[in-house]
């Protein structure tokens, strides 16, 4: 697993609203003077509309593809055949059959914008399919410029056009200007707050007016007011951690360019200089942050980033630290949200822990005078398995995965000795795809657990028998996994349980998590930092190693990965437990990872 804010994506995916905006303006009854060319796409377009609202999708398909058989430019057929075809892939399970419906829909509207380029909800529905399913900048950098087109064209001022091209400028790093994630932010907000506030306005109504005492009382539409309330709380709490999370990324020289700006919700007179103007960023963050979690108790994201800004508020050395870690349902929500984009989002911030923790333990095999292979391994918060990759060749024994996020183990099954967990489609040929390697699981097992309660019980349930003998592992890795947790003390003395070594025999534990020196550490020597992510000094992570029973092997400065444009401080740890004191490690040999090195997995032999 990866740190939260590896990229501002993270922090967008929870804004982008999913629900497609179906056009479903029903053209009128065409007087006798049209065609009967004309008259069959009306009825076409008004049985498709008919059967879309009472939610028979299948029917609704066949009449839009009737009427685009008379006339394949009709706009509004075009753009309720791709919302419909979205709609299809909710209750699809074939994953072919849904990719291949989400490419008619995005050609569709695609159509319908080369003849109408200022169609606003074509032009809205083709920029919500591409940001959901957009893996590259250049997707999410399309999807906004729609987004904008949606806005301007637009007869209402809308909130979710506003919404969704916040949270993309938000990805690019768009946070300024007229169109900037700053501004579209409010705008939604602003939008929505006015929505909310006549809903509130009616209830009220219906509770206090004067003949409330009188009339009888509408449960039905008092009840059908209070669930519109709500569900507008809940998507303003997503706008309002959008908008804080904005103003927490930009920078002194930003938060001043941004108080020459007009803007509908920070007071910009306070901002003078670059200090004062990002005093009055984080404050209004701070707030922002505070609104979202007090307009849903239930947001773990709001909760967590609030945590990290506002810790160490006092000046008190103890507080400063922050929350001891972050909670597994803000680890969970984290990551299952980000998990379909995970891999080429980190590809293009340069992520380079997977490869490293790969380098140490192939290292440490090279140290070991009796070991080829290890026997175990524990992949600690695995994620989608870009660790494991580099970890099954080194193992002849069990691979075992855990995570919190389901949706990344979800994947991380899927990947097999030829397939995924790092590799690229055009990285596998169909011959390799097609061997026996292919057919076989990267992973002997895949679990959701608490890492720092995980038992080996657990870990082991399932496998043969004898697969984790002397009941531990060999090897523990954990690939930017504690940069979630501020105290270690308890995941590092699970690790020690979990662990083989004993007088006789040494087992490892690898991991790389984020640094602080130690003269900015505070006297924990952890801390929560504003991007949520906690760092960790060096003296702290080896004294409580060590209390844990473990000692030093290795340790390494590294960059993990780019943010904003700016290498991130990290460092990486190799620690033993058992048998006899290894002395500290050398820099290694180069380790590549080929698919020669799969030939001798041992349970090529059960095919």
């Amino acid at each position: 697993m990866v740190a939260a804010k590896v990229a501002v994506v993270l922090l967008t995916n929870l804004i982008l609203f999913t629900s497609t905006n179906k056009q479903v303006t029903i053209v009128s009854s065409q007087s006798s003077s049209y065609s009967d060319h004309a008259s069959a796409i009306n009825h076409h377009l008004q049985e498709g509309n008919n059967a879309l609202s009472t939610g028979d999708l299948a029917t609704a398909i066949q009449h839009y593809e009737s009427c685009l058989s008379f006339d394949s430019n009709e706009r509004y057929c075009n753009i309720n055949l791709a919302s419909t075809l979205i709609d299809m892939n909710e209750i699809e399970q074939d994953e072919s059959i849904k990719e291949e419906r989400t490419i008619r829909a995005i050609s569709s509207l695609r159509h319908v914008l080369k003849s109408f380029p200022r169609d606003a909800d074509a032009a809205f529905n083709l920029a919500l399919i591409l940001q959901d399913t957009s893996k590259s900048v250049e997707i999410t950098r399309e999807a906004a410029k729609l987004y904008q087109i949606a806005v301007e064209a637009s007869e209402e001022d809308r909130w979710d056009a506003h919404a969704n091209m916040a949270a993309a400028k938000q990805e690019l790093g768009d946070f300024t200007g007229r169109y900037g994630a700053r501004r579209s932010y409010e705008r939604a907000i602003v939008l929505l707050e006015g929505m909310k506030q006549e809903y509130e306005k009616y209830i009220d109504q219906i509770l206090n007016d004067e003949d409330a005492e009188t009339r009888e009382f509408d449960e039905e539409k008092f009840n059908e007011a209070q669930e519109q309330v709500n569900a507008l709380n809940q998507y303003l709490s997503k706008l309002y951690y959008g908008f804080g999370s904005v103003l927490s990324e930009l920078t002194g020289s930003d938060c001043l360019e941004l108080m020459k700006e007009e803007s509908l919700l920070i007071d910009v007179q306070d901002g003078v200089d670059e200090k004062s103007s990002k005093v009055v960023c984080e404050s209004n963050a701070v707030n922002a942050l505070r609104m979202s979690v007090n307009l849903n108790d239930e947001n773990v994201v709001a909760i967590h980033m609030l945590n990290s800004m506002t810790a160490g508020e006092d000046g008190d050395d103890e507080f400063s630290q922050g929350k001891d870690r972050a909670s597994n349902e803000f680890v969970s929500a984290l990551f299952d949200d980000f998990a379909d984009t995970f891999d080429e989002k980190l590809d293009a911030l340069g992520y380079k822990v997977p490869h490293l923790i790969g380098e140490a333990a192939y290292d440490l095999l090279q140290m070991s005078p009796n070991k080829d292979m290890f026997d175990s391994i524990l992949d600690a918060g695995c994620g989608t398995g870009l660790a494991g990759r580099f970890l099954r060749p080194l193992c002849q024994g069990p691979l075992v995965g855990v995570d919190l996020s389901k949706k990344m183990l979800e994947l991380a099954s899927q990947c097999t000795l030829t397939k995924g967990c790092g590799l690229k489609d055009d990285d596998t040929t169909k011959e390799d795809a097609d061997d026996e390697r292919g057919k076989i699981s990267l992973y002997d097992k895949l679990i959701a657990l608490d890492l720092e309660t995980a038992s080996i019980d657990e870990l082991a349930l399932g496998l043969p028998d004898d697969s984790l003998e002397n009941d531990g592992f060999d090897l523990i890795v954990a690939a930017d996994v504690l940069v979630y947790l501020g105290d270690l003390q308890k995941v590092l003395n699970n690790f020690a349980e979990l662990s083989k070594g004993d007088e006789s025999q040494s087992s490892f534990l690898v991991f790389s998590c984020e640094r602080i020196d130690d003269k900015d550490a505070p006297s924990s020597g952890w801390k929560l930092q504003s991007s949520g992510r906690y760092a960790h000094s060096r003296s702290y992570v080896e004294r409580t190693a060590e209390e844990a029973g473990f000692y030093i092997v290795g340790y390494e400065e590294i960059v993990p990965r780019q943010e904003k444009g700016e290498d991130v401080k990290g460092h990486m740890f190799i620690f033993a437990i058992g048998g006899e004191p290894y002395g500290e490690e050398e820099d290694g040999s180069e380790y590549e990872v080929s698919y020669e090195m799969f030939d001798t997995d041992p349970r090529l032999d059960e095919l």
